[in-house]
């Protein structure tokens, strides 16, 4: 009972994380406005003592919209600059898979450690920043999204507490990273009730330092298919490499070059070298140009047939695996010729340390398959979230009234998305509990399939010209958002290797995040070439879908295909 509380506890932790500060910045528009009341970047805007629109027209960088009783006061210049504080945070996002390498080599905590000086040292250099050192803002949100994001990645591991309901959890995780979008939003209304800026933003910064060092106590290892721990076995091949650099070098420095190499056979994963005056190993020329004596004309014809003489790749003995290392100064390598061709394919997927390994991932036509499903849905999320304030106007006739009304239907679908994402984990648990190992992949065709038609319906949405359309609209890409981003991180986590899941889904984000500025053109377009009109705009959404349907076909084909073996065989 007690250990039951204790994961219930870490589970809860790990998804309140997620859904707290994770990526915070996607909900730019709320913190957006405490900026512009603290006045940064209020100096490029000349207001004056404006009191009618003629004055606001004199000023060249102000205009005036109304509202109710009052005037708003709008500078493009201050509106520009923070928007390309935003701009930079997710062109930053190209340095993402720096933080997966170091998950993947280095381990948990080594990762989280970097990550909570990241998103609290970030959140803390936007609340230093005020008027006149607004520069401070780039760097904080930065490193806060950076930080966070990696975080949430690292929540996952609450999966294997509950291994029958990985999936389910692995979910959640991603949906609640949707939620913390929705924290900005009580940063405001703080700030509205009279709390200073300050004061938000450093209670804030406390938040994220007293519960991410909670979490990376309580956070569960990382784990393989089979139960074995990677963080152990990551901090023991740090350590083991050291040693033996330490160790080389000493050895190297210390004896000479008269050497005489005899094979221990009883055990056959390592070669014993021995010498009867000095014991070393020559990484520059091997048996090419170290000398030896007469003794060893015997042995070394023995050890040349037992041994395999490679240029390129190095052998380790580990506790389970021998992985094969690019060697760091370009030397020759001793390799044992009794290597088994299938456990020597199977390191290279499974052991972090090898690039083959990573370059095979991504070679795989799942993981490129993946990544334009994922670069089609994210272009169909981000765009209409963009053109979405100007498709209400032109269908709500620009009354603030109803613009109103379906913004705030909008951001409440955020947070009730979770539910959706608890569902789609839910299913995906059912799917992968009636197959075995092998056939994962093709669990994930009717998740991947569902979030394409919720992308249809989307943009068939838009195409009817009836504003209540709208909310079928809203409600669609709210279970398309959460859907797609809770799918593909659960794919990641059961299609790829544990040691490589860093990597792999931080080179996906980073490459979705650049081209998804493919969008400042599609809205342009939208908003000048069309005249906000968004039929040819629902038509193009429609196209994305079409593209994106590639993956659900291609596991179904992959179905068909691993049934029609199945088949034949018997």
């Amino acid at each position: 009972m007690a250990n039951t509380c204790w994961k219930l506890l870490c589970t809860v932790l790990g998804i309140l994380e997620a859904a707290l500060y994770t990526v915070t910045v996607f909900g730019w528009p709320a913190l957006v406005f405490m900026f512009v009341e603290e006045g940064f970047y209020g100096d490029r805007c000349y207001f004056g003592s404006i009191t009618n629109s003629s004055d606001c027209l004199a000023t060249s960088n102000c205009t005036q919209e109304a509202a109710e009783d009052a005037r708003v006061q709008k500078c493009t210049e201050q509106e520009e600059l923070l928007n390309l504080v935003y701009t930079v945070t997710i062109i930053g996002l190209v340095s993402f898979p720096v933080l997966g390498y170091i998950y993947d080599h280095c381990g948990t905590v080594c990762v989280r450690i970097l990550c909570i000086c990241l998103c609290a040292g970030g959140f803390f250099l936007m609340a230093l920043a005020e008027r006149g050192s607004e520069w401070l803002l780039f760097p904080g949100a930065l490193f806060h999204l950076l930080g966070g994001l990696q975080l949430a990645i690292t929540d996952v591991q609450v999966s294997t507490l509950f291994p029958k309901a990985q999936a389910t959890l692995t979910c959640l995780v991603s949906g609640a990273i949707g939620v913390s979008t929705f924290a900005p939003s009580l940063l405001k209304v703080a700030y509205q009730a009279g709390v200073s800026y300050k004061a938000c933003m450093f209670t804030f910064t406390s938040i994220i330092l007293l519960l991410s060092s909670v979490n990376t106590i309580t956070l569960p290892p990382r784990q393989d298919d089979d139960g074995n721990n990677i963080d152990i076995a990551c901090c023991l091949k740090i350590r083991k490499i050291y040693n033996s650099s330490i160790e080389l070098s000493t050895l190297c420095k210390e004896n000479g070059t008269n050497v005489d190499y005899k094979i221990n056979k009883a055990d056959s994963n390592e070669i014993v070298l021995d010498n009867k005056e000095n014991v070393f190993q020559n990484y520059g020329q091997c048996f090419g140009s170290a000398a030896y004596t007469a003794d060893d004309a015997i042995t070394r014809p023995q050890l040349e047939s037992e041994l395999d003489v490679d240029n390129n790749t190095c052998s380790q003995n580990e506790d389970d695996v021998n992985p094969k290392e690019p060697c760091v100064d370009g030397c020759t390598h001793v390799v044992p010729d009794a290597e088994n061709s299938e456990s020597a394919e199977e390191d290279k997927g499974s052991d972090t340390s090898i690039p083959q390994g990573s370059l095979l991932i991504l070679k795989r036509p799942a993981f490129l398959m993946l990544m334009l499903w994922f670069l089609c849905q994210q272009t169909l999320i981000v765009t209409y979230l963009g053109s979405f304030y100007s498709i209400i106007n032109y269908y709500g006739n620009n009354i603030k009234s109803t613009v109103s009304t379906y913004t705030d239907v909008y951001s409440w679908l955020q947070v009730g998305s979770l539910f959706w994402a608890l569902l789609t984990g839910l299913m995906l648990d059912k799917l992968i509990a009636n197959t075995n190992n092998d056939d994962k992949e093709q669990c994930f065709m009717v998740p991947f399939a569902l979030t394409v038609l919720a992308a249809i319906v989307v943009s068939i949405a838009c195409i009817i010209p009836i504003i209540e359309m709208q909310f079928v609209a809203i409600l669609c890409h709210s279970l398309m958002k959460t859907g797609s981003y809770a799918v593909h991180l659960a794919f990641i986590t059961a299609a790829f290797p544990k040691g490589h899941i860093g990597k792999a889904y931080g080179i996906q984000v980073s490459v979705a995040n650049i081209l998804t500025f493919v969008q400042l053109p599609i809205f342009s377009w939208y908003k000048y070439s069309l005249e906000s009109d968004p039929l040819w705009l629902g038509v193009l959404f429609l196209g994305i879908c079409l593209t994106a349907s590639c993956l659900p076909f291609y596991l179904l084909w992959r179905r068909c295909r691993s049934t029609r073996n199945k088949s034949y065989s018997l």
